[in-house]
């Protein structure tokens, strides 16, 4: 039995079979993902007074809504920015730099550092107080705002749209890029008509995972945004250890990620999920 390339031990294959190593998988999943969310739902009903579903009218409240729409609405621009830098940074990675591992040793990086460490980076770059600030002499009213929530959010999640971008760019064979040149296509024209449709599977995966990530994030709108920039991450939190209505809680989060789910079954309507990731 070999794994990777390297050989297992015996006595491990005779006591390891496919058929256990399957058995833990599931056990993992059904113990750590299914039976928590089951718990969910569970907590998300009411059983006292007042109706079983009650939770949920209060969930359905317009404040909630509100903060449910701005949570969507703060995924969907995150994606749309975090695409856009992705890509050209992906394809100024793929084909244009002479130093390609250490970009990408740039890109992963980040990735090693805990994510309240990155927005706390950023929220000490946009102080007042700090020397970018103080160079330039305004911080564009950047931080404790929208503006700070969305920057914050795509410099977080920008490397998990330049991975997979950038791997459907590798993929790409070079003989039709060249075929495109000789045929007296430009360099636009060649982007646009053999390589953009071409790496649509990274760009695919790309925004999928950002708009997730970004969509449930809790700690951009708590360290970067203000007020009114509040997301359902938040606001679930709050109902959880302030306020301890896991009622509450538990209702929105059941809302938020049916509303998600949703929405990537629309996606899929459009979008084959499955053969377009299978390209990657």
């Amino acid at each position: 039995m070999i794994i990777e390339g390297i050989p297992v031990p015996k006595f491990v294959e005779r006591r390891v079979s496919s058929r256990s190593l399957a058995a833990f998988g599931l056990g993992f999943l059904t113990v750590f993902y299914i039976v928590p969310i089951l718990f969910l739902y569970w907590n998300s009903l009411n059983f006292g007074g007042g109706g079983l579903f009650s939770n949920y009218e209060r969930a359905f409240s317009n404040i909630y809504l509100v903060t449910l729409g701005r949570s969507f609405y703060f995924g969907a621009l995150t994606t749309v920015v975090t695409l856009a830098l992705g890509y050209v940074l992906a394809y100024y990675i793929a084909f244009r730099s002479s130093r390609e591992k250490f970009l990408l040793g740039l890109v992963v990086l980040p990735l090693w550092i805990a994510y309240v460490i990155r927005y706390l980076g950023i929220q000490l770059l946009l102080f007042p107080s700090s020397p970018l600030v103080q160079l330039l002499g305004t911080d564009f009213g950047i931080l404790f705002s929208t503006k700070g929530v969305i920057v914050g959010l795509t410099t977080v999640f920008l490397p998990f749209a330049i991975l997979p971008i950038y791997h459907a760019l590798k993929s790409i064979d070079e003989d039709l890029i060249d075929a495109s040149r000789i045929l007296g296509a430009t360099q636009l024209r060649t982007v646009r008509s053999v390589i953009l449709p071409l790496s649509l599977s990274g760009v695919v995966a790309g925004g999928i995972i950002v708009f997730i990530l970004a969509t449930g994030s809790f700690l951009a709108p708590a360290m970067l945004g203000g007020p009114s920039d509040t997301m359902i991450a938040n606001v679930i939190e709050q109902s959880y250890s302030q306020t301890f209505d896991l009622g509450l809680a538990s209702s929105l989060a059941v809302i938020y990620t049916t509303i998600l789910l949703v929405l990537l079954m629309v996606f899929n309507s459009y979008v084959n999920l499955g053969e377009v990731l299978g390209e990657l």
